[in-house]
């Protein structure tokens, strides 16, 4: 009965999704900036998080974790990669709001800033022939893509949370602009005092972005099945973590079969994390497109320092991600 509660509303999402994007009229694949791994944790681990999420990046990778959050915490994520020429930021934001429920803000910018636009410096000939550039009427602009949560984490029973978000999506493309909003949820259940399994639906009705030039984008939802289990080891004073993520395209991504762990429908990540003495934790995993992840955190009263490196192809260079958490623990 218990896997059938589940099953329901997953397939439900599947089918609906289906007919929205049977449609025509509307851009598909809008959301990717959405898909970045925010927690430098979690993309050490491969993005396998939705079941051990536990911190204010909660609010990202499964809303139900906040519910475990019993003091204020503020989360702070900077990247910089392909070239160092895109930048990439988080902020986030957790506060209780009683034993049991907690609330979360935070802000995702994906940003190239300062792109020069030479269309109006063209000096050209009569027949069209180019002759040169005029520097002096090369404009700058910037490409910005903003997504706010709103989140709220509530712990129904002590092995038992749902939690669901609220997000707000503004791009912006030169003297262009578009708005949407989106919903996701997501439920944590503790098997054991070890033993974890989450699951996690983004964009869950379907999430449509609308440009003022009157085109549509739809972000389909994406369904996440992940799990963690606790491994003590007590002659090193230390926690080995295992984590496991299934993922569920809702719609097809054919241009990331070939290096995903799946199909263009079904993916998965996979990563681990070793603690030692609950200060230095090292982490490895595999994200859903086979990139190899590497990080550690090291942490200290009230302040949590994360660092994570994925390597993408040598053309695009490789991405470092520093992350902090300040646990505002009385």
């Amino acid at each position: 009965m218990k896997h059938r509660v589940f099953l329901f509303p997953a397939l439900l999402i599947f089918l609906l999704s289906q007919g929205l994007f049977g449609e025509t009229g509307f851009r598909k694949y809008a959301g990717e900036f959405m898909a970045i791994d925010v927690s430098a944790r979690a993309q050490a681990l491969g993005g396998a998080f939705s079941a051990l999420s536990n911190d204010v990046y909660a609010s990202f990778y499964n809303p139900a974790g906040l519910g475990q959050i019993q003091s204020t915490q503020i989360g702070f994520t900077h990247t910089q990669q392909f070239l160092s020429s895109v930048n990439y930021d988080y902020v986030g934001f957790a506060r209780p709001l009683s034993s049991n429920k907690t609330i979360g803000i935070s802000l995702i910018r994906l940003g190239v800033d300062n792109i020069k636009d030479s269309r109006e410096a063209a000096i050209l000939a009569e027949d069209g022939t180019l002759l040169g550039i005029d520097e002096s009427r090369i404009n700058k602009f910037n490409s910005s893509d903003y997504a706010f949560f709103l989140s709220l984490g509530h712990q129904f029973r002590s092995n038992f949370m749902l939690g669901f978000n609220v997000k707000l999506i503004r791009r912006n493309l030169a003297d262009n602009h578009a708005n949407g909003i989106g919903f996701d949820a997501g439920a944590l259940y503790s098997i054991n005092e070890r033993w974890r399994i989450a699951g996690v639906a983004r964009n869950v009705t379907t999430t449509l972005i609308a440009w003022d030039t009157g085109e549509k984008e739809l972000v389909s939802p994406t369904l996440r099945f992940g799990t963690s289990y606790f491994v003590p080891l007590p002659g090193l004073n230390s926690t080995f973590i295992p984590n496991l993520d299934l993922i569920m395209q809702t719609q097809s991504t054919p241009n990331l079969t070939e290096n995903s762990l799946g199909t263009d429908i079904f993916s998965g990540a996979i990563g681990g994390e070793f603690v030692f003495k609950e200060r230095l934790s090292l982490r490895g995993g595999y994200d859903e497109l086979q990139r190899l992840n590497l990080g550690l955190g090291i942490k200290i009263p009230h302040i949590d320092v994360d660092y994570s490196f994925t390597s993408y192809d040598q053309e695009l260079g490789n991405a470092h991600r520093i992350g902090l958490v300040v646990d505002f623990d009385e």
